[in-house]
């Protein structure tokens, strides 16, 4: 998957918020784009003055030497009904690792800022931990679950890939991360498995089926994973400074 740069013209509403996007085309036109959140991931243009610069998710079916051919993503289309563009090749970018797994989140129907289902997430997580991507290095996963302070109102459930990409200098190291926080649960103990390193593939799958098993054997975090999180957020960072 690839993103493509677009503006941001209006949003309107409250929740999910329609949002009026701007395609630049490679004759100088513009396609209008209406859509709605999440599909239409407005999370780094809250609370922006508009208009403002805004990444469509696309797949690229084709280019030349100075334009590429694209495809909107999530059934997204302009007001002709067209999904494909063909639009200036330096407007088009891959997708981050946080990006894919934002975009398995949505796949099944979980937007990673307001999650309502636990088990949803960890699937779109046991296909996030498979999946490869440019220039990856060391590569491992993580649950983890507790509260971490006793001014902590909130309990948390975690999910993360850690892994190294490369930089200048050597490789670096990244982490992606689902946290979801929760109301409640005064007695939850934390814990995690650790990371594993077990590589992608058969044994990556059987390692997280054995992780998924172990839940019900701890009942407060078969409790909490059954619940509604009050807040989460998906993150992509670095992990070594």
């Amino acid at each position: 998957m690839h993103y493509v740069t677009a503006t941001a013209i209006d949003m309107t509403g409250n929740w999910p918020v329609r949002v009026e996007v701007h395609l630049a085309e490679w004759d100088g036109s513009a396609a209008v784009i209406l859509g709605r959140a999440p599909l239409i991931d407005i999370g780094d243009i809250r609370g922006s003055r508009l208009p403002t610069p805004l990444d469509l998710c696309c797949d690229v079916v084709g280019r030349d030497d100075d334009t590429v051919v694209i495809r909107l993503g999530h059934g997204a289309t302009d007001r002709r009904g067209r999904d494909t563009f063909r639009v200036a090749a330096e407007a088009v970018r891959p997708e981050t690792p946080g990006e894919i797994f934002e975009r398995l989140l949505l796949s099944h129907h979980v937007d990673p800022d307001s999650v309502t289902d636990v088990e949803s997430a960890w699937l779109a997580f046991t296909e996030f931990v498979q999946t490869g991507f440019d220039g990856l290095g060391d590569d491992c996963f993580q649950v983890q679950w507790g509260r971490y302070s006793w001014s902590d109102r909130t309990a948390t459930l975690g999910l993360t890939r850690r892994f190294t990409l490369p930089a200048p200098g050597g490789p670096a190291l990244w982490q992606v991360s689902l946290d979801m926080r929760f109301a409640g649960f005064h007695t939850l103990t934390t814990g995690g498995t650790g990371f594993d390193g077990t590589p992608p593939g058969p044994a990556r799958a059987a390692a997280l089926a054995a992780v998924r098993a172990t839940i019900p054997e701890h009942p407060h975090l078969y409790d909490l994973w059954r619940a509604v999180p009050r807040h989460s957020a998906l993150t992509f960072e670095r992990a070594d400074q």
